[in-house]
């Protein structure tokens, strides 16, 4: 033990009371626990002592203030000797907590005591426990962390509207301000914006409409709750993209709740932080859907391919953007304008082609090309016959469109059940082997460089392994019903039927992709294959 002249030495007797252990009783309080620390410390014969309490602070957290000036005191050299109820008092972090009692409190000359686990630091003997009761307060910790976000999600998924202002489009109903109903002032807005979105207009084109049709923006109709930042009546037109983007992404549109858009994304973190969108969970509410969920999810598909495709500048309708793939390398198929000819028609001189040929050369892919009137023409002749058999015989149709899914959904499914397996496998080993690193740095065998080197290892592992356990999961989920898929479809097809020219509308709401292969000559004449993937069933042959 440390023992400085000119020094005050004294024992610190630490409490700390979470707001987890809230309701635990008087045993855990902290007016107990100095009771508990101040006869432990009499029983020694320790008459010099000082106590440190943190009331309220998560055992996650080390950045206590009562817990940071004990630290700060055994630096100076002050202190000689810890007590705490248990080891999780301490801290329930076990890579902290362990740094603290096997490598912090020993290079300082402190000797450390948790009276409930037995824990003496004089006694190696029962430290060599030490390690795995600091995990499993760990993993209470992460149990409690657990409970409290079930506890919140419960509640989400109750459905019920917690805002305190509805959203655009929407309105409180006057008998429960937890149900909100379609504001039949704002809502045809809403509906608006997602029905030129399905035209193929990106968000900078759809806020020129708005403005060009003078069609107020949120803002306008909420001057009542933001009045000091009144508009002009000009700017009451002006829509921001973002504000665009926000409308068209949010499936409270389609009758869904998002259960929260930022999380702790650990419990050990203590800040919250941004949930991207294709993360979050979303839940059924009680509320009216504005627009069907055919059209939302469609929409969320064209945004998704408009990031990647670059909109076409030469004034041709681009009514395959994001559609169209390559056959060999799988990249998207970009637009070309032929401008050596400026008589001739717009239709005539655009064509699509691959855009790794285009960007980095024959080497890496070939053309690809297409002429943009002569895919036009195919696809509309594709859809017209496969709407005509809709209509001519639908039980015919679902039949042969089931015929072709039944094996590929079924093959799906079982590849991710494999792949699930596989992986949550690897994780517990991945758990295992963590477990076992702990024990070998607490016990001398390997340097601390060493641990930290392959914990972080071992920490990233489990996250890849957690993070791709989590995307194959929600892709089971959502593999529907082959029959609901099928009747998707077959409706569809069946609005189509008298179509005679093909619009971006349509494009997006019938097909998944496109893929265009290179030309060939067969026989002294060029062929070139097309697979056409429709919504919901894929490739129909």
């Amino acid at each position: 033990m440390q023992n400085t002249e000119n020094k005050e030495i004294w024992t610190a007797l630490y409490a700390r009371l979470s707001m987890d252990d809230g309701n635990v009783g008087e045993s855990m309080s902290i007016g107990s626990q100095k009771a508990i620390l101040k006869r432990k410390a009499e029983e020694m014969g320790i008459h010099s002592y000082k106590f440190y309490m943190d009331d309220g602070y998560s055992g996650t957290n080390f950045n206590r203030p009562s817990f940071q000036q004990m630290i700060a005191d055994i630096e100076a050299g002050h202190v000689d000797c810890v007590i705490t109820k248990d080891l999780s008092r301490l801290g329930r972090n076990y890579l902290e907590s362990g740094a603290y009692i096997e490598v912090f409190f020993p290079n300082h000359h402190v000797r450390y005591i948790a009276i409930n686990d037995g824990v003496d630091s004089a006694n190696n003997g029962e430290m060599d426990i030490t390690p795995f009761k600091n995990i499993l307060n760990e993993f209470y910790s992460r149990d409690i962390s657990k409970k409290v976000k079930s506890g919140k999600y419960i509640r989400a998924c109750q459905g019920k509207f917690m805002g305190v202002h509805a959203p655009f489009g929407y309105k409180k109903d006057p008998a429960d301000k937890n149900h909100l109903i379609a504001d039949e002032e704002t809502a045809p807005t809403v509906r608006y914006i997602f029905q030129l979105a399905l035209k193929g207009y990106g968000n900078n084109k759809i806020g020129k409409v708005l403005y060009q049709e003078k069609i107020p923006k949120p803002a306008y109709y909420k001057q009542e709750y933001f009045g000091k930042f009144l508009i002009a009546d000009d700017d009451a037109y002006n829509w921001k993209q973002e504000t665009i983007l926000r409308i068209l992404r949010n499936p409270l549109y389609k009758g869904d709740f998002w259960v929260q858009r930022n999380d702790k994304k650990h419990f050990k973190q203590q800040t919250r932080g941004y949930i991207p969108i294709k993360e979050r969970v979303t839940i059924p509410s009680d509320h009216e859907a504005i627009v069907d969920e055919h059209t939302w999810n469609t929409v969320q598909g064209i945004l998704d391919r408009h990031t990647k495709v670059k909109p076409c500048t030469s004034g041709y309708d681009n009514k395959f953007r994001g559609i169209l793939k390559c056959a060999d390398c799988g990249n998207n198929l970009i637009i070309h304008t032929d401008g050596r000819n400026p008589d001739r028609p717009l239709l005539e001189k655009t064509y699509y082609q691959c855009r790794i040929y285009r960007v980095r050369g024959a080497k890496f892919c070939s053309q690809h090309r297409i002429s943009a009137g002569d895919l036009e023409e195919l696809v509309l002749s594709d859809i017209q016959f496969h709407a005509g058999k809709v209509i001519k015989n639908r039980e015919k149709f679902m039949r042969k469109v089931l015929g072709q899914m039944d094996m590929s959904s079924a093959n799906s499914k079982a590849n991710i059940d494999k792949k699930v397996a596989v992986l949550e496998k690897k994780l517990k080993e991945s758990d295992k082997q963590f477990i076992k690193l702990y024990g070998d740095w607490s016990k001398q065998m390997i340097s601390e460089q060493q641990f930290r080197l392959l914990s972080a290892h071992f920490e990233q592992e489990k996250k890849d392994y957690t993070e791709q356990i989590e995307k194959l999961k929600a892709m089971a989920e959502n593999l529907e019903n082959s029959t609901d898929k099928a009747e998707r479809l077959a409706d569809e097809m069946a609005e189509c039927a008298e179509i005679k020219e093909l619009t971006t509308d349509i494009v997006n709401r019938l097909i998944e992709k496109i893929e265009v292969s290179e030309p060939q000559t067969i026989n002294g004449e060029k062929v070139q294959n097309i697979r056409i993937f429709y919504k919901f069933v894929g490739e129909i042959n």
